[in-house]
């Protein structure tokens, strides 16, 4: 139930932030194109040959898509992956960690609780300790596994988003409407 509770936020949250981008773009969009109008008489006057055979429209979408910021659309990605697959990430790490406790890669709390005991002085082999103590401390090393699974998956997504950031990056306005042609 708590899930279906996390994912009813999770798509509120992801849906306003969608309706926001949404107006601003559109905002954006409606600017871009007043200036597009603008620049496409500017270059008609003092560089024709540039423009020649190139209608308003076709140099309006050219335009938009050089002067529109591209990284609030981006960042959105980034963020809705992140938040719809980060319980999934943390299932498989909670799965993973379960495998390395029976495994005994990662010891018991109790095993490990009968073998240490924490003083002063530091960490010290021994037969007798503050089981209750100990347990709850080596019990903590689950949550580091956890917290640097989601981590990790946290830079990952946001390394993939900002390399398709710089992959299709437009050129110069002349870049593109020479690569329009």
């Amino acid at each position: 139930m708590g899930l279906l509770i996390y994912y009813a936020i999770v798509a509120a949250v992801l849906g306003i932030w969608f309706g926001l981008y949404r107006l601003w773009r559109k905002r954006i969009g409606d600017d871009a194109a007043a200036g597009a109008e603008f620049e496409f008489e500017r270059l008609g006057r003092q560089d024709p040959d540039l423009i020649k055979g190139l209608e308003l429209p076709a140099f309006t979408a050219i335009y938009e898509r050089v002067v529109t910021p591209r990284a609030p659309g981006h960042v959105f990605a980034a963020g809705g992956i992140f938040l719809i697959f980060a319980p999934i990430v943390l299932g498989i790490t909670t799965i993973v960690i379960q495998f390395m406790e029976a495994t005994g890669i990662i010891p018991q709390p109790a095993a490990a609780a009968q073998q240490v005991k924490l003083t002063g002085d530091g960490i010290k082999l021994v037969r007798d300790a503050d089981l209750d103590a100990l347990q709850y401390i080596l019990q903590g090393w689950g949550g580091f596994f956890v917290f640097f699974s989601l981590l990790l998956f946290w830079v990952l997504v946001f390394v993939w988003a900002m390399r398709r950031f710089h992959s299709r990056r437009p050129g110069s306005l002349r870049d593109e409407i020479l690569r329009a042609r």
